[in-house]
């Protein structure tokens, strides 16, 4: 496809082009649903927070100042939708007993060891994101998943740069406290 840029195509649906928005949702649509899938944690939810977060782009694009790039805007669009959302639905809390004991309940018939514990352990952090707050994940997500620096993150959620820094910081205090107990479980398991 050939990309001119978001301006170009911007500058072409506020002229009226409602067609030239379809070569926006092309570009930032895988970005926009995986972070609403790592807030909201559900396929289907994620799908639709990220249809939902279009439109209201497309609805709000007479509004877009141009002071950020079209992404980091979309993005706070799609972050502000999916911490709604959950805050609305109050997704199931995981406990620690659904989380297995043991890496070789991740072996599969053609998997290493190595690769089980590799599995794991993306399994472990994965559950350990899933059991902090929606704004925590949405951090997280920003800052480790789309490679965001804080002064990117503070843009996108509106939080001070000082503030996003202590948020992750006490959000991964969070996940690591998860990630020992499910460890002191599994080492409990084996004695």
């Amino acid at each position: 496809m050939d990309y001119k840029g978001d301006i170009f195509y911007l500058d072409q649906v506020l002229n009226g082009n409602s067609y030239a928005f379809s070569y926006i949702v092309d570009r930032h649509k895988d970005k926009a649903f995986n972070l609403a899938l790592r807030i909201c944690c559900n396929r289907e939810e994620a799908e639709e927070v990220a249809q939902d977060s279009f439109l209201k782009a497309y609805r709000s694009l007479k509004s877009f100042k141009m002071k950020s790039s079209f992404a980091t805007w979309l993005y706070r669009i799609v972050y502000n939708s999916a911490i709604s959302h959950i805050r609305i639905k109050k997704a199931n809390i995981l406990s620690l007993e659904d989380f297995p004991v043991d890496a070789t309940d991740f072996i599969g018939t053609d998997t290493s060891e190595e690769e089980a514990e590799k599995e794991y352990r993306s399994s472990l952090v994965n559950f350990a994101l899933q059991k902090i707050n929606e704004e925590e994940r949405g951090l997280i997500s920003l800052y480790y998943y789309e490679e965001m620096s804080t002064d990117e993150i503070s843009d996108v959620t509106g939080i001070s740069k000082s503030n996003v820094k202590v948020k992750l910081f006490r959000a991964r205090q969070k996940m690591l406290e998860i990630i020992e107990k499910v460890e002191k479980k599994k080492i409990l398991y084996h004695e």
